[in-house]
């Protein structure tokens, strides 16, 4: 069964990577989010960046984490998709199978560090977030009000 089937067969000759699918659903029912003036769409992937309060960082954070890990996966699938394509293409005159593999694990790295870059980025979302909660839990978190002294001090 090969790529254009569904499953994809890698470039050892016995390990199945079945297709992975990840969707992503994101409705929000504030009125006019993610658009700007004039009804035009926003040029924002996540829509306009609105942190009015601690639940709109979490849930920017949030959509971030799940966009940049679907593109890693993606990417690493297309890498390895890449790698077997071009290791079973025609070897130069003169080179061994195994400069023609070479070559073509070559080509797929660069597709490898653009997948471990959106991981990354998935990663930095989780931090931030979780440097926001820190740094401004105090203010997150209802404080007690004093009650008046019943008692005044009296000179």
């Amino acid at each position: 069964m090969g790529a254009a089937a569904g499953g994809f067969v890698g470039a050892m000759g016995g390990s199945f990577v079945p297709p992975v699918n990840v969707t992503v659903n994101r409705t929000t029912n504030k009125g006019g989010g993610g658009q700007q003036s004039g009804g035009r769409q926003s040029h924002f992937i996540l829509g306009e960046p609105e942190f009015n309060s601690a639940e709109d960082v979490r849930n920017y954070c949030n959509h971030v984490r799940a966009l940049m890990l679907q593109a890693a996966i993606e990417l690493a699938m297309a890498a390895k998709i890449l790698e077997a394509r071009l290791a079973q293409a025609q070897t130069l005159p003169g080179d061994n199978p195994i400069q023609g593999r070479m070559r073509a694990r070559k080509v797929g790295r660069s597709l490898k560090k653009a997948a471990d870059g959106a991981t990354s980025a998935a990663k930095g979302a989780v931090t931030t977030y979780g440097a926001f909660t820190r740094e401004y839990a105090d203010l997150m978190r209802p404080r007690p009000q004093r009650q008046a002294p019943t008692n005044p001090f009296k000179f």
